[in-house]
């Protein structure tokens, strides 16, 4: 058994490089229940370094291209573990986006 690191960068919404759409569009999108009005604060390197700092056997990480993948590769083959106090800046860093990419967790799966 093991633990799987799922949704790294919460579907993009944690990563400075994201654009959020329109706050009226976003009301007719499942992850619309926890609207995200800013985009995120994190790099891709401190998503996925904060994750495998953590104990996890792997992590799942999604890509829209060649380009992601090979990013996400190279970040992983120069991992090295965060300290606490770099894991202390880097939750206190995504707070103020941190509710909106946990939009999954306020999902009504009943009334879907």
């Amino acid at each position: 058994m093991g633990i799987i690191g799922m949704k790294i960068p919460g579907r993009g919404r944690l990563l400075a490089s994201w654009t959020p759409q329109p706050l009226e569009q976003q009301k007719h999108m499942w992850e619309g229940m926890v609207p995200a009005p800013t985009p995120g604060t994190l790099t891709m390197r401190e998503a996925i370094g904060y994750t495998l700092s953590r104990p996890v056997s792997t992590i799942i990480v999604g890509c829209d291209s060649i380009a992601q993948l090979e990013e996400n590769v190279r970040i992983a083959r120069d991992f090295t573990p965060y300290n606490d106090q770099q894991m202390a800046a880097l939750a206190a860093k995504a707070e103020p986006v941190s509710k909106p990419s946990l939009f999954f967790r306020f999902y009504d799966h009943d009334n879907a």
